[in-house]
């Protein structure tokens, strides 16, 4: 039921990727997480058929029912974009098990939408301007990848879909919870961040009361894709400072 894809052994770390994104997204990152990591990609399956999510609720569930099913009693989460969005709706939800979170591009106060999507089957052209608005660097634009998002949102279902999920996320607006985010809290942000501007980023790092926050520079939505490395390193730092003497005290060491 639940498709993941894993790499090293270790205090689980729980990746969760963003609406139109998939889990190898965060595969750049593997090699350079540290040795106490167990990460785990997992896969939501967004225009799937079977088991089919068509709103923010619905990838919160199924991620917390992974959670029950890989019988994860504490994990770190680490959240792009919508991906973050759920991540902060868990780490609401219970308290006790996320015990730490990393954000980067995250929706859930502010996220520039599919504003003028023109419905079935839009134009080539709007569809790559759409992705370039992602990424800082244009060359992750390529021919492969526009095509693979086009023959995504071509199926009416899926397009119908797309605006259905991306609504749900813009209506809940976490602002008023996230002074009940209990855990430590890493924000990673490219600064060229066109979908989740900076200013987005330092209006998640007042109002989370243990959160601090990282810029990459040349960067946009996506800093696990663009910089797999220089996002590593600044998860390290913070796991090795933050997340290790949970591990080791087996408390979130934070005071209400």
């Amino acid at each position: 039921m639940y498709e993941t894809f894993e790499h090293g052994e270790g205090t689980p770390l729980v990746m969760l990727h963003g609406l139109m994104g998939d889990p190898s997204n965060w595969q750049g990152t593997f090699p350079h997480l540290p040795d106490s990591c167990r990460a785990i990609a997992l896969q939501f399956p967004f225009f799937q058929d079977g088991h089919r999510l068509d709103s923010l609720q619905g990838a919160t569930e199924y991620a917390h029912g992974y959670l029950d099913h890989a019988g994860i009693d504490r994990v770190v989460l680490c959240g792009n974009s919508l991906g973050g969005h759920v991540g902060l709706k868990l780490a609401i939800q219970m308290p006790q098990r996320v015990t730490g979170l990393v954000l980067t591009g995250s929706s859930g106060l502010f996220e520039r939408s599919f504003g003028d999507y023109p419905g079935v089957r839009p134009p080539r052209e709007w569809v790559r301007a759409k992705m370039c608005e992602i990424f800082y660097d244009p060359s992750f634009v390529t021919d492969q990848l526009v095509n693979e998002v086009c023959e995504v949102i071509a199926v009416r279902r899926n397009a119908r879909d797309l605006v259905r999920i991306a609504k749900s996320a813009k209506h809940d607006n976490v602002a008023g919870r996230l002074k009940d985010v209990r855990c430590p809290v890493l924000l990673i942000w490219g600064m060229q961040d066109q979908i989740t501007p900076p200013d987005v980023a330092e209006d998640f790092r007042r109002a989370l009361r243990h959160s601090e926050l990282a810029w990459l520079n040349e960067c946009g939505h996506a800093p696990m894709m663009e910089q797999p490395k220089a996002f590593a390193d600044e998860l390290c730092r913070w796991w090795d400072r933050v997340v290790c003497p949970q591990c080791v005290t087996g408390t979130d060491g934070l005071t209400t």
